[in-house]
């Protein structure tokens, strides 16, 4: 295999020389990525949906907290206009990091019951600052992918966003660990202090953790010479991106795949909790292994795109991904541990991961990407919220061993088997360069 770094020809000394500053600038923003992960790792939208819960979520609250940041993203269409109006994208990128870093820090204070705000507040508080530091986070990052798309050669991009993607899970299983210790630790250390302590100092920490993330990108090259880095006509260029076919059927896709989440999106947060009795500890080491698996995964899958495409790469992915809610299907009480086949088949994800990161920038004019990546996020967010509410609401009003709870838990798991499965033709309709 030849090296990502250099061309096959030996003479081509000009691209030995761009070699050596992709180099640092992709261990640069790999480190990041790491470091980003643990922190993420440590605050998970598990760990919410748990803290929450603790605090009196029911099914359309569980919704809810996964969907207002879903909503609140499409705020992020305006990003291509901020970061224009900024000046700077790296400036932008790391203020917009250090600012979520902040609110995600503030968030156990606020959320705490008997805290700074009433008790009966305590839920709506977390809800408020889950879904602002997510808005944060993603003008932020829609900076750093063009930024990183402005990095990557596209010969090997897929390689590259391959490699990012193994450190981002390789990140999450430190995090996520981490979790677990402190989680496990405080019940020895405290055993009878409340549930969702140890949850909300679990947030306290990561949230530093991720904004010392930030330091590796004060290093990675500026890069500020290049087209993209302050978008053109912001707001014309967004609704051009609406209007673009080729991207528009990798928009359609990525609806499609958040409408088939958001079907399933809160009873797998719930399911394992109410109906199967698994703990917090459970899940997490489930999910610990699928993040293993991902991180094994990925790099090879970014040979693949290089070498095959992304979308032939994403299509298999596809498929393996969509047999996921069969398994929760399968699972009861008695036979709760079919729910691990669930969290085996998304390793398969890694090949969804790479494919979209490794498309939205192919697919987006290399001279002005920004607000093509904003159209990209922010639509299919908005429809996977929608989806999200939709579902928490059927779950809301019944009780959690309920025979007509367990029908309609059914219900959506086969749904959002099948509406997986056909996001596997949506893939076959996006024409990859």
């Amino acid at each position: 295999m030849d090296s990502p770094w250099r061309s096959p020809q030996s003479s081509d000394h000009s691209s030995a020389r761009r070699s050596g500053p992709v180099r640092r600038a992709m261990v640069l923003a790999n480190l990041n990525a790491g470091l980003w992960a643990v922190g993420n790792g440590l605050v998970s939208t598990m760990l919410v949906i748990f803290l929450a819960m603790e605090l009196g979520a029911a099914g359309l609250a569980v919704s809810w907290i996964l969907a207002a940041p879903r909503f609140v993203g499409l705020l992020r269409l305006g990003t291509p206009a901020l970061i224009a109006r900024f000046g700077d994208r790296k400036k932008f990128c790391l203020v917009g990091f250090l600012l979520s870093g902040l609110v995600l820090w503030a968030m156990p204070f606020l959320a705490a019951p008997g805290g700074w705000v009433a008790t009966s507040g305590s839920l709506g508080a977390l809800i408020v600052c889950w879904s602002v530091y997510h808005l944060l986070e993603y003008m932020a990052t829609i900076a750093l992918w063009s930024w990183l798309g402005d990095s990557m050669p596209s010969r090997v991009r897929g390689r590259l966003v391959g490699r990012r993607e193994q450190w981002l899970v390789l990140g999450r299983v430190v995090g996520i660990g981490a979790s677990v210790t402190l989680s496990v630790g405080w019940s020895y250390v405290a055993p009878d202090a409340p549930a969702w302590e140890p949850l909300a100092w679990s947030a306290t920490v990561g949230a530093p953790v991720m904004m010392l993330a930030m330091l590796p990108l004060f290093f990675l090259p500026q890069l500020a010479r290049r087209p993209s880095a302050s978008p053109r006509t912001p707001w014309r260029s967004t609704l051009s991106a609406l209007r673009d076919p080729a991207y528009g059927r990798l928009v359609v896709y990525s609806c499609w795949l958040a409408l088939a989440n958001g079907i399933t999106g809160a009873a797998q947060n719930m399911y394992p909790r109410y109906v199967l009795g698994m703990s917090y500890h459970h899940l997490v080491g489930l999910r610990s292994i699928m993040f293993t698996g991902q991180s094994l995964l990925a790099p090879e899958v970014g040979r693949w795109v290089d070498r095959w495409g992304a979308r032939r790469t994403m299509i298999a992915s596809q498929m393996v991904v969509a047999t996921g809610p069969i398994f929760f299907w399968l699972a009861t009480p008695s036979q709760r541990w079919w729910v691990a086949g669930a969290y085996f088949v998304w390793i398969a994800y890694a090949g969804l991961n790479v494919g979209l990161d490794s498309l939205k920038l192919q697919l987006a004019p290399g001279d002005n990407n920004a607000p093509h990546l904003a159209v990209y996020h922010a639509v299919s967010d908005l429809a996977n919220g929608g989806t999200l509410l939709a579902a928490g609401l059927f779950l809301e009003y019944l009780r959690d061993d309920d025979t007509a709870a367990l029908q309609l838990y059914a219900m959506l798991f086969l749904v959002g088997f099948l509406a997986r499965l056909l996001a596997t033709f949506f893939v076959w309709r996006i024409r990859e360069p």
